[in-house]
């Protein structure tokens, strides 16, 4: 197997927010299938041939005397022999070149699974450490807020507690613009000297 040969059959496939675009890789395997069961299809046929045409390709057509038919019909039966082991030969070959092609693209396909998993893996790592990081930014952003909260509160509280004190301090005194009660003792005295008058 050729190293470069591998590497130019590698697709590359586009990456989006969750690794590879799933269309891009089901259309790679899709493919892939197609072809594998072409090739199977084929090995098929090659394995077919090759037993029309007999199982062992050394042992040789047998060729009838030289007294019962010509040169020509000899030279015709040798050059079947030739070809029919041409093409045995060529069929065990196909045969192998399919296994072979069979196994990379297998190989191919694992090797695109695993990609596409490790892929969806680091981007799972990714999503999971950018949610931690935003709840521990939600944290930090109510634990502040707690903190304005309970300087609220505190401030409240002072602000209740100076408008009670003021409330409970004694007003200044205002002058008194009512009439003041007469004093009955001195009441009586005045209307005894006014009576002692008359």
């Amino acid at each position: 197997m050729n190293p470069d040969e591998d590497t130019a059959d590698t697709p590359t496939f586009g990456v989006s927010l969750r690794g590879y675009r799933r269309a891009e890789v089901d259309e790679y395997v899709r493919s892939v299938r197609v072809k594998a069961e072409r090739q199977a299809d084929a090995l098929r046929e090659a394995q077919a041939r090759l037993e029309e045409l007999g199982s062992d390709p050394a042992v040789p057509l047998e060729a009838p005397g030289s007294g019962a038919i010509g040169a020509r019909v000899e030279r015709i039966v040798a050059l079947a022999e030739s070809e029919a082991r041409e093409i045995r030969e060529q069929a065990a070959q196909d045969v192998a070149d399919m296994r072979a092609e069979l196994e990379r693209e297998s190989d191919q396909a694992r090797r695109f699974r695993e990609q596409a998993a490790k892929a969806s893996a680091e981007e799972s790592r990714r999503l999971v450490t950018r949610a931690e990081n935003e709840v521990a930014k939600l944290r930090e952003t109510r634990a502040d807020l707690l903190d304005q909260l309970v300087k609220i509160g505190e401030t409240v509280d002072l602000v209740t507690e100076r408008l009670e004190e003021k409330k409970a301090a004694p007003k200044p005194r205002q002058p008194d613009n009512r009439p003041k009660p007469r004093d009955p003792v001195a009441d009586a005295k005045e209307r005894l000297g006014k009576a002692a008058a008359n």
